[in-house]
């Protein structure tokens, strides 16, 4: 799992970087996605998740 905290512009970047070492699931905290960051994402093959990653390690946010 690997949970972005970046800007759209910065992500673009890192993606490249993030499918070649591989991960099961990519999560896109709110801020940032992109119709470029997702399509980009998608190209490279990546499982994205669009939601808060605190929700994937199982916590609820507004209890953190």
């Amino acid at each position: 799992m690997i949970s972005v905290y970046v800007p759209p512009a910065v992500f673009l970047k890192l993606l490249p970087e993030i499918a070649a070492k591989g991960c099961d699931e990519l999560w896109l905290n709110p801020g940032t996605e992109s119709e470029a960051v997702l399509a980009e994402a998608e190209r490279l093959g990546l499982n994205i998740i669009q939601a808060c990653s605190i929700v994937g390690v199982g916590l609820n946010p507004a209890q953190v």
